[in-house]
């Protein structure tokens, strides 16, 4: 069971990198740079702080074997650790849950 919802969820984030990629969504220029793993507590504050004052934010996430990174705004808090992000140029949404993320900063 566990070998096929890892399968699917592979397959899923590879659909929506090629879908991004095909309506340029995300460029290849705009690289990001790997940033260090950010204290739980830390990210809690800067989430919050975030969501209260309507921050334009850039997320990485801890994915499976490798990076992820969005930005957006965070228009929603759901619980205490948990919070809907809308993507900047897109209509996509994601729920971002504090323990998923490896770094969150401010963008102008």
């Amino acid at each position: 069971m566990e070998f096929k919802q890892a399968t699917v969820s592979g397959l899923s984030q590879q659909l929506v990198k090629q879908y991004h990629r095909f309506f340029e969504l995300t460029p290849e220029a705009t690289a990001f740079v790997e940033q260090p793993q950010m204290q739980p507590a830390q990210i809690q504050l800067f989430m919050t702080q975030a969501f209260e004052r309507h921050y334009h934010v850039a997320v990485q996430f801890n994915v499976n074997d490798h990076l992820e990174q969005v930005t957006g705004r965070l228009v929603k808090q759901l619980s205490a650790n948990k919070y809907l992000l809308k993507e900047c140029r897109s209509n996509l949404y994601k729920i971002v849950l504090c323990n998923q993320i490896r770094y969150i900063q401010k963008k102008n």
